[in-house]
């Protein structure tokens, strides 16, 4: 990798900024003339800005069809079986199939240039998805939005592992993560690559150099254009590595149990009162589930902030999961007051804090290893919609609403499952601390192990 080494002189924090702007700001607020403070604020303005602008848009696409359905779309296009189902379903499948190609695309072209091809692609098929006629249009266009979607969401918390550091990278990804995933055009002009490669038009020269410092100084190596060779060497190594298998499993079994909140907005519509007449009206139903959300990106941002101050990340991690586990074993004894299942329904929201933090766990473990991080999240994100795309054909079905007798608690064992195996990765990383120092390269490693405990000769 081509990176500053830490003991390269720097003098970066006797130097001024260098744009205009910030050199005129910094006359008269102290916080602006240390230049990495300005290069912290520079990314934070425009890259992850940008991603949760671009992830507003997706989310909102995502959570559409759900609203679409409870609001018309099922009385207008007549689905009165599992077509929302197969929406969802098809939409993963799709995303299951482009999450690895769209990353190894990366070792060749620029994320500037791949990812808002990608993203124009996605806001046509969108485009197009509102005009369609039937359930079978929407079936064909919503596995095509898939596949351009699933570039986003590990290009962009590969972009994150490789421009901030462990004290400010849980509680970026966690602001990114409340957005969960796409959009955008600005990208071309907005989208850094990586420090080692970057041509972004908003960052100084003096500021390049700075990233790439900061990045190693605490040992990380960036994102590179890269052979295929090396790639090929990266992909047999991390296929057998235990942390692809450790993480894969601990995020992915998280992501299946946070599933159990998708169905909230069919559990109001269905909701009776004693005479038998709905609860809630259509602005309601679609209103009300506003309030999780908003709960989710407060402790979301607050849990992961703390994460980066303490640097506790499998405490982060394990802690609101646990809490998750508790929530959905009340959901699957379903109380017989629909204020108590609403409460604890609420609360699957307040408990989905931990990803952001088991990602920055994995990205520290491997920050020698830029190239398996995209990857691994790519193929962790593989097997998570594979799960979407067949999980819910069976456990979640629209005929088991609103009680989902075998969801529920399917998704309290996934939880408890990944708490499980995120102990496990503790346990090795304690017992394997070579490979945040070396990387993959074990031999690199043994070999400086036997140096240092032969001391100075």
């Amino acid at each position: 990798m081509e990176h500053l080494s830490k003991g390269e002189p720097t003098g970066f924090e006797d130097q001024p900024p260098q744009t205009g702007l910030f050199k005129v700001l910094a006359r008269y607020v102290p916080y602006f003339r240390n230049p990495q403070r300005v290069l912290v604020f520079k990314l934070d303005c425009l890259l992850l800005t940008w991603t949760f602008i671009a992830g507003i848009l997706k989310e909102m696409d995502q959570s559409a069809t759900a609203q679409a359905y409870v609001s018309g779309m099922k009385e207008s296009l007549n689905l009165y079986g599992n077509e929302l189902i197969n929406f969802n379903t098809l939409f993963s499948v799709g995303y299951a199939i482009g999450l690895i190609p769209g990353q190894l695309i990366q070792t060749k072209v620029r994320p500037s240039i791949f990812l808002p091809f990608c993203e124009i692609s996605w806001g046509i098929l969108v485009t197009c998805i509102a005009q369609a006629p039937n359930a079978q249009t929407i079936y064909a266009l919503r596995i095509l939005l898939g596949l351009f979607s699933a570039v986003f969401w590990p290009t962009a918390v590969s972009m994150i592992f490789n421009w901030y550091t462990p004290a400010e990278l849980a509680k970026r990804i966690a602001f990114f993560n409340v957005s969960d995933a796409a959009g955008g055009l600005l990208g071309l002009g907005i989208i850094p690559d990586s420090p080692v490669l970057t041509r972004a038009i908003w960052l100084t020269d003096t500021e390049r150099r700075l990233a790439r410092k900061r990045m190693a100084d605490f040992g990380a190596n960036t994102s590179n254009m890269i052979s295929t060779k090396v790639v090929v060497q990266k992909l047999r190594k991390l296929t057998f590595h235990p942390v692809t298998y450790f993480f894969s499993a601990a995020f992915a079994l998280q992501a299946w149990a946070n599933r159990a909140n998708s169905y909230f907005t069919l559990y109001l519509k269905a909701l009776e009162d004693s005479s038998g007449n709905l609860r809630f009206s259509t602005y309601q139903v679609n209103a009300i589930p506003m309030g999780g959300y908003a709960l989710q990106i407060l402790i979301n941002l607050g849990l992961n902030a703390l994460s980066d101050w303490k640097h506790w990340r499998w405490q982060i991690s394990v802690a609101p999961a646990f809490l998750l586990g508790i929530v959905l074993s009340v959901l699957s004894a379903w109380p017989s007051d629909w204020r108590v299942i609403i409460t604890f329904y609420f609360l699957t929201y307040a408990t989905n804090a931990g990803s952001p933090s088991l990602l920055a766990w994995m990205a520290e473990l491997l920050k020698k290893e830029p190239e398996a991080r995209s990857i691994i999240v790519a193929l962790t994100v593989t097997i998570v919609y594979i799960g979407h795309a067949t999980i819910p054909i069976r456990v979640w079905r629209t005929s088991d609403s609103p009680r989902y007798p075998i969801g529920f608690p399917l998704a309290t064992g996934f939880i408890f499952s990944s708490i499980f195996v995120q102990l496990g990765m503790l346990w090795w990383g304690r017992q394997n601390t070579q490979l945040v120092r070396y990387g993959y390269d074990a031999s690199n490693a043994s070999t400086r192990l036997d140096e240092e405990s032969s001391g100075p000769t």
